[in-house]
């Protein structure tokens, strides 16, 4: 079965955007901890169905919030299916998407040749040549990594 590009694309934007989501998660979860406001003192004070402190009501918000669950779900996802790929997945992940997890590091030379260039101006033809792949073979992993991520996701 085929991904819809819609799909398909929204998984790597969101593989593009990891660094980015991690740092929001972290954030939100600190925005939650740190909090006080309106919300701590109404259930405080009301009592029936409401967490009856503030610390109550911190676990809650972080247990319950959607949208910092949903991130976590989709990080998650990305990190997994990372941990299972090969190196040279590894390699066209972090040439494509410049996402290194896990303490892996690419080779020293095509880093340095990266460093050279802008990522975002590179082909899939370019990249495949640094690569010393052929440009089937570069798609193959590419490809291969996002449907991972979505069959993780449940989104295929």
């Amino acid at each position: 079965m085929k991904l819809k590009r819609a799909t398909y694309r929204h998984i790597e934007a969101e593989i593009y955007a990891y660094y980015d989501t991690c740092r929001a998660i972290r954030e939100l979860r600190e925005r939650i901890i740190h909090s006080s406001g309106r919300e701590e003192a109404y259930g405080a004070a009301v009592g029936d169905g409401y967490a009856s402190s503030a610390v109550e009501w911190r676990a809650t918000q972080l247990a319950d919030n959607i949208m910092l669950r949903e991130m976590e779900r989709i990080t998650k996802a990305i990190a997994d299916v990372y941990s299972r790929a090969s190196d040279q997945t590894r390699l066209v992940v972090w040439l494509k998407y410049g996402l290194i997890l896990e303490g892996w590091r690419p080779p020293a030379e095509l880093a340095e040749k990266l460093q050279r260039t802008n990522r975002h101006n590179l082909s899939a033809r370019d990249m495949a040549w640094m690569l010393g792949v052929d440009e089937s073979t570069f798609h193959r992993h590419r490809s291969g990594f996002v449907y991972g991520v979505a069959e993780r996701l449940g989104w295929w």
